[in-house]
């Protein structure tokens, strides 16, 4: 990482840019704006839903041939001094040193060292972790690629995700009617509902194992009913996380629902699933690309069961990978970035602009 990028970086990571604090992510997003300006790229400032959103390009206009994709807030540390950086040998610790601070450093080192060589834009969105909303909106907008797209937010370097599973977060709602729980004969139980209708649901459903993990999958997460002891209430709610591998399942993973539950069904937050096939063109490319500028990574290719902002990047219709630097302790007490592999990753973007021009 050269001088200037490291101490941008550190800068960055004093923001204190937690997801819930819009006045902290705005700074980071201003910080780098700043930086970004004053290096001569072509730079856009969006303000979406009061936070502000970077976009940067090696030429002019919203739309190159390659998205790059790494967003700059953080989750809450788990102690203030997580917001000073620290270095040990190699490494970097702080709160956002590797997710994502450290993969947005390999994008801003990718854009400085391209000039106008390739075309190239990032965007770097404001609150990845509590939903995406900004990339989004940034596609709304009108930001996007001509020939492929990349987050950079995981899977060390080498490692080429190539699919992630959509998600629906479900509540099961069943009512009945409540009362003193010494005459249950006398009222309608809306547990007794709840429970028999979502075993029914979970026996019908067939779970993955650790052979096959890609397929759909379904837990509960909360599970709310009653107040007190001795008296039946009148609702009683489960919510479910459900994560699915193609847009086909999504109409008739909620039929399934309905049908075999009996009780109310309640979509509260979906996003569809992100497939690009490992042998598509420009995925094979980004293998090539790892084996030319980074020939010490072994090049491994993965499906996701967790979502990036890549589920929002899928209307601009160009394949998508997620990719990233090497670290560990993500959203934990010693979150760390392995410095060195922010230049590795730097070659790699460059070697994929190169390849894909």
């Amino acid at each position: 990482m050269n001088a200037e990028v490291l101490e941008l970086y550190k800068d960055l990571i004093r923001c204190r840019a937690v997801s819930a604090d819009i006045e902290a992510v705005n700074k980071s997003e201003k910080t780098l704006l700043a930086f970004l300006q004053a290096k001569g790229l072509y730079c856009t400032e969006e303000l979406i839903n009061g936070r502000v959103v970077v976009f940067a390009s090696t030429r002019p206009g919203k739309v190159q041939d390659l998205l790059l994709n790494a967003h700059l807030d953080v989750v809450p540390a788990a102690y203030e001094e997580q917001f000073e950086p620290r270095i040990e040998g190699d490494r970097m610790y702080g709160r956002g040193a590797l997710d994502c601070l450290g993969n947005a450093m390999a994008i801003v080192q990718c854009l400085l060292e391209a000039g106008d060589k390739y075309s190239i834009g990032a965007m770097f969105p404001a609150d990845e972790e509590i939903g995406g909303l900004t990339t989004a909106g940034m596609v709304e907008r009108g930001y996007g690629a001509r020939k492929a797209a990349l987050v950079i937010d995981g899977g060390g370097v080498g490692n080429i995700t190539y699919a992630q599973k959509g998600i629906i977060i479900m509540k099961l709602r069943a009512t009945g009617k409540g009362g003193h729980a010494s005459v249950p004969w006398l009222l309608d139980n809306p547990i007794d509902k709840l429970v028999d209708g979502y075993t029914r649901l979970r026996n019908a459903w067939k779970n993955p194992d650790v052979d096959n993990t890609w397929q759909d999958s379904m837990t509960p997460c909360i599970l709310t009913a009653g107040e007190a002891g001795n008296a039946i209430p009148d609702t009683a709610e489960m919510v479910l996380n459900i994560r699915y591998t193609t847009d086909e399942a999504y109409e008739r993973i909620v039929n399934m629902a309905k049908e075999l539950t009996g009780v109310e069904v309640i979509i509260e937050e979906t996003c569809q699933p992100v497939v690009v096939e490992q042998e598509a063109p420009e995925i094979q490319l980004l293998g090539k690309a790892f084996e030319a500028a980074a020939p010490d990574y072994p090049v491994t290719y993965s499906r996701m069961m967790g979502a990036t902002d890549a589920r929002h990047l899928k209307p601009l219709n160009v394949p998508i990978g997620i990719i990233g630097v090497n670290g560990g302790g993500v959203h934990g007490k010693e979150e760390y970035l392995v410095m060195p592999t922010v230049d590795v990753m730097t070659g790699v973007l460059l070697e994929y602009a190169r390849l894909l021009s």
